[in-house]
């Protein structure tokens, strides 16, 4: 380690003078050798194309402002090369020449990259981490073996305790390594993966551990400033779900054998109407959290929707159909039982990736749709700033609309739709976000993707945050979880995992597990949730219809 910490220590100094040189923004020198075409550079991994440069004399420039460190993706347009690097706010330089013999078609051009103290800190942990690979399994090939069909359940078990321990393993390099290069501020992005994506999940006391070496002269640089930030807002909200179910007794629920709602499937969400009639939004083709997964692509059936009324026994009382310009995805209904039908508006998007074309349905707005209890359409309006209508609930004058495309939650007006206030940066995965609203304003939003529910002031202040990746009661399990919330009117939290299905209830006493739930899902689907005026709770199964459970 001594010799990469001498090596990362003069590239860092070189960066902060070229810093000192260039204080207006990011600049790529960039060189060339044998090639002739159109380089895209972009960020988002390729999502958002910042610039497209026609490259005829083996030389290009290419300047950005990056006030934070932004991994830059640069790429032929014919797939012979593809860089990836973080850009930051200083002159840099990229050399690529072109490989004699390359080993993979689709990466024909070998790259130089010089200038980024972020990028020098990561190239300094890339080669550490190669070196202690070589002491270790390859994870590759014991991934690969654990799927082998002819292994005994002894010899997977053996695979699986390996695997378990080369993960435990490259853990502990991690937090090694952070504490012995503490300067290097690439141990910032180290931590900040496990603060915002399902492979951490630990809880923000167990992060703080992680973080703590990293060196207090580098605290105030802008990844290792926003990095922190977000690790000390966890600190901070972190074990406050008592304040929410404070003097909530101990509520126990089961399922209702007597409830009549398995025949209705094929429901994508659920809203409810202030009679405690069950409002759910379906299709006759059925659902999955990412339309483009199922080849519905331009099929007209594909849009078309049907909105049910449900009484509390479980009966239809009402349906009326929904023709909407999209994938109608979440439902909402107001004080007046006015009901918002959100729909995805897509577009078909041919991509260039690696030499490769492709096309497929990019999500692109959302339009709400608002009717009436009998069905007559009312009014409808696009919703700025959205992507994906992943969910929906209505808070006195303010249609709520979580958007898994902006990992985001945008407030609008429910007359016009226009954006009132957003809260930024949710966690979401796997296509999920959902929400709730309490009646007191509160939002609490399902963050699966760090494995934990996180609550909101309107204003977007986070006031509470509770849950870690694990497989204890108190903890959230698989891959990413929960995929729902809601908060009871008896004052109960409830929490919804898939992969197995469990549903928590939370009170003063603790989490306790709803009795007689079978599997309502297969793999990664959301589970769609909503309680009534007296705590009765309704899930939704694409296949098994709607579940109610009630208070024992």
């Amino acid at each position: 380690m001594a010799f990469f910490g001498c090596t990362f220590m003069s590239c860092n100094n070189a960066a902060k003078e070229r810093k000192a040189e260039n204080k207006q923004g990011f600049e790529l020198i960039g060189t060339i050798k044998d090639f002739t075409g159109k380089v895209k550079f972009s960020i988002d991994y390729g999502q958002k194309v910042l610039e497209n440069i026609d490259i005829t004399d083996g030389t290009f420039s290419f300047s950005y402002d990056f006030p934070i460190p932004t991994e830059l993706t640069v790429e032929a347009e014919n797939g012979e090369f593809f860089i990836r690097f973080w850009a930051e706010n200083v002159k840099m330089t990229l050399d690529i020449t072109k490989l004699e013999k390359p080993k993979n078609p689709y990466q024909k051009y070998n790259f130089d990259i010089k200038g980024g103290e972020f990028q020098a800190g990561e190239d300094h942990y890339r080669a550490a981490l190669a070196e202690f690979k070589k002491t270790q399994p390859d994870e590759w090939k014991l991934r690969e073996k654990s799927y082998d069909p002819n292994l005994s359940e002894k010899e997977k078990k053996e695979v699986e305790e390996q695997m378990k321990k080369v993960e435990l393993a490259g853990l502990e390099f991690q937090k090694k390594y952070i504490r012995e290069n503490s300067t290097n501020p690439f141990c910032a992005q180290l931590v900040y993966q496990r603060l915002t994506s399902k492979i951490g999940g630990e809880s923000a006391k167990e992060l703080k551990a992680w973080a703590d070496p990293i060196d207090v002269s580098i605290r105030n640089h802008p990844y290792v400033k926003k990095m922190f930030d977000m690790l000390n807002n966890m600190l901070a909200t972190e074990g406050g779900l008592e304040k929410f179910v404070a003097g909530v007794p101990n509520f126990k629920y089961k399922v209702d054998p007597s409830y009549k709602g398995s025949k209705h499937k094929n429901v994508k969400y659920l809203a409810m109407m202030n009679n405690n009639n069950l409002c759910a939004l379906t299709s006759d083709f059925g659902v999955h959290d990412n339309y483009n997964a199922h080849g519905k692509g331009k099929n007209e059936a594909a849009y078309n929707f049907i909105v049910q009324i449900i009484n509390p026994e479980g009966d239809e009382v009402k349906r009326f159909p929904v023709k909407a310009n999209g994938l109608a995805s979440s439902i909402a209904v107001d004080a007046q039982n006015n009901i918002y039908v959100l729909a995805t508006l897509q577009k078909e998007i041919e991509t260039k990736f690696r030499g490769r074309v492709s096309k497929y349905l990019k999500n692109v707005g959302v339009e709400c749709m608002v009717f009436n209890a009998k069905g007559e359409k009312l009014r409808e309006y696009k919703l700025g700033g959205r992507e994906y209508a992943t969910g929906a609930r209505i808070y006195k004058d303010k249609l709520m609309v979580s958007d898994v495309g902006t990992q985001a939650l945008g407030m609008y007006n429910i007359q016009d739709g226009k954006l009132l206030s957003t809260i930024d940066d949710l966690r979401p995965c796997c296509s999920i976000l959902d929400f709730d609203v309490s009646p007191d304003g509160q939002v609490l939003a399902a963050n699966l993707g760090s494995f934990r529910v996180d609550g909101y002031k309107l204003t977007g202040e986070k006031i509470v945050s509770f849950g870690k990746r694990g497989r204890s009661l108190d903890d959230f399990h698989s891959c990413c979880n929960p995929v729902s919330v809601r908060k009871l009117h008896n004052g109960a939290v409830i929490t919804v995992e898939k992969a197995p299905t469990r549903i928590k209830v939370y009170t003063e006493a603790g989490a306790t597990l709803v009795q007689g739930i079978e599997e309502l899902v297969d793999g990664c689907f959301h589970i769609p949730v909503m309680s009534d005026k007296n705590s009765n709770i309704y899930l939704a199964s694409p296949d098994k219809g709607l579940v109610k459970c009630v208070v024992i």
